[in-house]
């Protein structure tokens, strides 16, 4: 009967920290009346990629021993719990399975906190206030507590967070929101605030987030200017009025204009002569000349006829383009191209499983009806979570995503002409059919959308329910 091998490590302890490694010797004897092989391999670690032993194989006569040279690592992300955690080095023979021996190593994974913070949208339109989603991910190996807190440069912002503090476990994430406020321009120019949402926990570890919160005047710079227009017309027609009535009284205060008034009498023939006020072309019934074409709104009869690509557009996504039921079904990007939209599904921050899920399909569903939603090229039912883009085959004015939640919040990146991206969030109703509107600046069209959940979480479960799209030409 052949005996077990007789197996020692050196050291028996060892300590690393995420991303190092380290050695240790293991000496084997054989104690067998025969020539044995063995081989080392270390159990407990999570991935066999995570050791190397050379040799991989020793060959050993009866009462000979040998060496192995053993080289562990634990990677630096996701790392291990930090801790005492006890390995086992496993001498075995390739040829002979029940010939095997193990002995312990311990190894104490040193603390390696690490934390990092993103949020959602990164650029939020609005008025007195925004919304913001953070995801807070603690990418260390122990239990943190963490602060969040917000500033600005002019300190002209207040910052809610809902919650302010949480605890993570490692290699977790937990969401927050942010609610920002700040007073609003009456007129003029847009103000735009970066703000900065930091994330502390203890002393020495933070993470930052730039964000922008852009603000629109209350009252929009279209009608200032018309009010501005009307102000000075009534300025220039007051100044007028009041120029003739001085005029009126110096010339009823001199008496030569009293005695040509008292001369004005009229003839037999009903006419006024002399300088009464009743003379001049008005008499004769002339009509003023037709005004420009410009003041009536009429084009000239020789002008072509008024163009009709402004023409809103509507597209319902209960049905097919040809008026034909939904169902269930995947369809092509290009289906509802002559509605002026072309669709795709956005997978930046999709989970692995549908990092690929470039489709975009019809679904049905009891309580909802018929809608547009994300999914794989070949399984309409696959991935529906994950926001989906609208491109507009020439640009848009105006838009309007129609669209059904379940109370969560949502969001809508705008692409501008200029390049830009603006995102527009808002909190949905639960099973009722909510509209998410976007009107663009003057000179800076629409060029495409993206809608989807505000939430960065990848594994949300929630499916994009998008009913319809309305939006008007540039």
């Amino acid at each position: 009967m052949n005996g077990m091998p007789k197996v020692s490590v050196a050291p028996d302890r060892v300590t690393l920290r995420p991303g190092e490694s380290t050695g240790v010797e293991v000496t084997i004897q054989n104690t067998s009346q025969a020539v044995e092989h063995y081989g080392a391999t270390i159990v407990g670690l999570p991935r066999d990629d995570l050791f190397g032993c050379e040799p991989s194989v020793v060959k050993l006569r009866p009462g000979e021993s040998g060496s192995v040279q053993v080289n562990l690592s634990i990677p630096e992300r996701p790392a291990p719990d930090a801790g005492l955690y006890t390995l086992g080095v496993l001498v075995r023979s390739p040829y002979q399975r029940e010939v095997s021996r193990c002995e312990e190593l311990r190894m104490d994974v040193q603390p390696a906190p690490a934390l990092s913070i993103e949020a959602q949208p990164e650029i939020c339109v609005g008025g007195p206030d925004a919304d913001y989603t953070l995801r807070v991910a603690n990418d260390g190996n122990t239990v943190i507590a963490v602060t969040l807190q917000g500033s600005d440069p002019e300190r002209k912002v207040g910052f809610s967070f809902r919650p302010r503090s949480v605890q993570i476990a490692p290699n977790s994430s937990a969401p927050a929101q942010v609610t920002v406020r700040a007073r609003a321009p009456w007129s003029g120019q847009e103000v735009r605030r970066s703000l900065t949402v930091r994330a502390t926990s203890g002393t020495d570890l933070a993470a930052e987030k730039q964000v922008t919160f852009v603000q629109k005047p209350r009252i929009p710079g279209g009608p200032m200017r018309v009010v501005g227009i009307a102000v000075a017309v009534g300025v220039l027609a007051a100044a007028t009025l009041a120029g003739a009535l001085v005029r009126n009284a110096r010339q009823q205060a001199d008496p030569r204009n009293n005695q040509t008034n008292a001369a004005g009498a009229q003839t037999p023939g009903g006419a006024a002569v002399g300088g009464g006020a009743s003379t001049g072309p008005a008499v004769k019934g002339t009509a003023p000349p037709p005004p420009p074409a410009s003041a009536t709104g009429k084009p000239p009869s020789s002008a072509p006829p008024g163009n009709t690509n402004g023409k809103p557009g509507v597209v319902d996504f209960s049905q097919l383009p040809d008026g034909q039921p939904a169902g269930d079904r995947v369809i092509s990007g290009d289906l509802y191209a002559a509605s002026g939209i072309k669709l795709s599904s956005n997978v930046e921050l999709a989970s692995p499983a549908c990092k690929n899920a470039t489709g975009v399909a019809l679904r049905t569903k009891g309580g909802v009806g018929s809608f547009l939603t994300s999914s794989t090229t070949a399984d309409a039912s696959a991935c529906n979570t994950l926001p989906v883009r609208i491109a507009f085959t020439a640009p848009a004015r105006t838009v309007r995503v129609f669209y059904v939640g379940s109370g969560a919040m949502y969001q809508m990146k705008v692409e501008l002409t200029d390049g830009s991206v603006l995102s527009v969030t808002a909190t949905s109703q639960a099973g009722v059919i909510s509209p998410m509107p976007y009107d663009a600046p003057d000179g800076n069209p629409i060029t495409a959308v993206t809608f989807g959940h505000a939430s960065t979480d990848p594994n949300n479960k929630e499916a994009t329910v998008i009913k319809r799209l309305t939006f008007t030409p540039a």
